[in-house]
């Protein structure tokens, strides 16, 4: 017959052995864990070596002006896509730095695209104006486009993040929450990395 104090060994060792094989699925299911394929820096960005990248998905839908819009319209380009919301502090902290990286990278190969996250077109319009903004901007107040990424890829939810795609239309980096110049210029290094 086992004494309780046994039992109760026994027992915290079995719930140490679920804990364990819980954790360690977590581990292998984050791209943290698979060495050569995603590297995380310290600023928080995530790089993702050529060979594995994942294809950027399919994102159409309307800008805030009313036009059409479709993602791969910018193919064959490296593209940075900015999730933003006229609400965020930290989107209005950055805005004037991908402005500016815009209006002296258009013409290299890059575009910079804005994910507009407010429920209205119309706030994201007095945000663009606010800013002058002059990159395209599609409105996707429902998340629709955010909820197409490869699992991974954003590491948090909510804005800011931003994803770089590189000109094959594969995701190359990303980053949640607030970027500045030093990280946008290393997430797009990564993106022209072709091996």
């Amino acid at each position: 017959m086992k004494t309780p104090r046994r039992s109760l060994v026994l027992l915290l060792g079995a719930v140490a052995l679920v804990a364990a094989g819980i954790t360690a699925v977590s581990v292998i299911d984050s791209p943290d864990a698979r060495p050569g394929r995603h590297f995380n820096d310290k600023d928080g960005t995530m790089s993702i070596e050529a060979a594995h990248r994942p294809p950027a998905p399919r994102i159409t839908g309307t800008t805030i002006d009313g036009k059409p819009f479709d993602l791969a319209d910018h193919k064959g380009k490296i593209i940075v896509l900015n999730a933003w919301a006229s609400w965020c502090g930290p989107c209005r902290i950055e805005t004037p730095m991908l402005v500016d990286y815009h209006d002296k990278h258009k013409d290299d190969g890059v575009a910079v695209v804005g994910l507009d996250q407010d429920n209205s077109a119309g706030a994201g319009r007095t945000f663009a104006q606010e800013y002058d903004i002059t990159y395209p901007n599609l409105h996707d107040g429902t998340g629709r486009a955010t909820l197409a990424f490869p699992k991974g890829v954003l590491r948090a939810p909510g804005v800011p993040f931003t994803v770089v795609i590189d000109a094959k239309h594969r995701v190359a980096a990303s980053s949640s929450g607030e970027i500045n110049r030093k990280m946008l210029d290393a997430m797009v290094a990564t993106a022209r990395k072709t091996r």
